[in-house]
């Protein structure tokens, strides 16, 4: 009876890690309810970019391109090597405190299919087969039909950590992983990553499951009323924006600063690509040469975009905030007024014993 409860015991912590690494948290950290996420995928046999485009329903292919910090101009027919991990994007949404892919991918059964080899085979583990079961509305898990349309609802989040705007990626966990070593490889902590995966320790981080890594973002000049507010782009990846005409890169080596310019692309719904120029005498343009002023360079920096207009503004000022007081004319005043009022009291008392 003893073994039996212990066996019991490890069976429900089992299962309780498998749904807290399995499922994102969403909608309780300050963030978005809707945002861009990130995924690592890795398939088992070679393939094309062509063929990931279509297995994630991803609209266009620069997307995959630019979250791998890709060239623009490599093809669709792109070889992929096996177990090579790419890191495609999604779309997130934030429902009941999980996120998941908006409605996108979708599947179409093909014959020898199952729930399982869906999830742990042709998706890599990204998703649990009962997620997809779930969602789905399959009554009968063991039951699904060729040529059947299958969401599979990718976990993801866009929560903040701790208060920063941040691209969550969901990165499946290789075999004999350690937090440690995840925290290594993305440039964060064991505690942030503990932390957001509800688990204590390696002991509950499980293989080929799905876990929730947040990537640093770059900030950005982009305002609060922009269309594309918050502009978040991960390190090492570009993105683009304001109808395609812009794109921006972030580099760590930029101080972490979103890095903007022309794309050079066909408008995606302008005619043309609106003025990118800064108000000033200056002249200056998004991503052009910068000015010199008497406290440095200034440049102009992409701040947004609205249904009509690109936003644009200078850096900000590196010149040192102006004090409030001048010190020397406020201790020459102090000693004036000190001086006279000596010279006063000196008076009176002079006067009185006279």
């Amino acid at each position: 009876m003893g073994f039996l409860r212990f066996a019991l015991s490890l069976l429900l912590l089992s299962l309780s890690a498998a749904e807290m690494t399995g499922n994102f948290k969403c909608g309780g950290g300050g963030g978005l309810a809707m945002c861009r996420a990130l995924v690592g995928f890795a398939q088992q046999n070679a393939t094309t970019l062509g063929d990931l485009q279509t297995l994630f329903s991803v609209k266009n292919l620069r997307s995959i391109l630019a979250a791998n910090n890709l060239p623009l101009s490599t093809p669709r027919d792109q070889p992929w090597s096996a177990n090579q991990t790419i890191r495609i994007p999604v779309p997130c949404s934030c429902s009941n405190g999980t996120g998941i892919s908006n409605r996108v991918p979708t599947y179409t059964v093909k014959d020898g299919d199952t729930l399982y080899v869906i999830s742990s085979v042709v998706f890599g583990g990204l998703v649990r087969y009962e997620r997809i079961g779930e969602v789905n509305r399959i009554k009968n898990y063991n039951i699904i039909e060729k040529g059947q349309r299958l969401w599979i609802p990718l976990p993801c989040s866009c929560d903040k950590v701790d208060g920063e705007d941040v691209v969550h990626y969901a990165h499946v966990v290789k075999s004999g992983s350690s937090v440690s070593d995840i925290a290594a490889q993305f440039g964060t902590d064991n505690a942030t990553l503990l932390r957001l995966n509800g688990i204590s320790g390696d002991s509950e981080l499980l293989a080929d499951y799905a876990f929730d890594v947040p990537l640093k973002a770059c900030s950005s000049s982009v305002r609060n009323d922009s269309l594309d507010a918050p502009m978040l782009v991960a390190n090492g990846s570009y993105a683009f924006t304001a109808n395609n005409c812009v794109k921006c890169s972030c580099d760590a080596s930029n101080n972490w600063t979103l890095s903007c310019e022309p794309s050079q692309l066909k408008p995606a719904n302008w005619q043309t690509c609106p003025s990118m120029q800064c108000q000033g005498p200056e002249g200056l343009l998004i991503g052009g040469n910068s000015s010199t002023s008497s406290c440095g360079p200034r440049s102009c920096v992409y701040a947004g975009f609205s249904n009509q207009t690109i936003f644009a503004t200078l850096s900000p000022d590196s010149c040192p905030a102006s004090p409030s007081r001048n010190y020397a004319s406020t201790f020459n005043s102090n000693w004036s007024f000190s001086f006279l009022s000596v010279l006063q009291l000196a008076v009176l008392c002079l006067y009185l014993l006279w």
